[in-house]
């Protein structure tokens, strides 16, 4: 099992930006930015190259949920991104969006 499945099972503390039945978003305990939260879907996906096509919603939801909290953060300018690929930084294999500011 994975520290994110861990999280989302309350097997491992957290302090969540945000959480409802489908979406966990936390702070990644290893910024690379000033601001820098994790969204991840509750179900377990390995990584974007593992979605399915009745997957979309997932990912619209993370993509709304970056817009979100940038809006009731006052945030004008961030960067969203997946990682897929151990060789390219994918650490954790269960889904997640960086969400990364100033």
């Amino acid at each position: 099992m994975d520290i994110f499945c861990k999280i989302i099972n309350k097997e491992i503390p957290s302090d969540p930006v945000y959480e409802d039945e489908n979406y966990i978003v936390i702070n990644d305990l290893y910024p690379k930015a000033p601001i820098h939260m994790l969204i991840i879907p509750k179900k377990h996906i390995e990584s974007i190259s593992s979605l399915d096509d009745s997957d979309s919603d997932i990912v619209w939801w993370m993509f709304t949920l970056a817009r979100d909290l940038a809006k009731e953060r006052s945030i004008d300018w961030y960067q969203l991104k997946f990682n897929v690929w151990e060789k390219w930084w994918q650490v954790i294999f269960h889904l997640h969006l960086h969400f990364l500011a100033n």
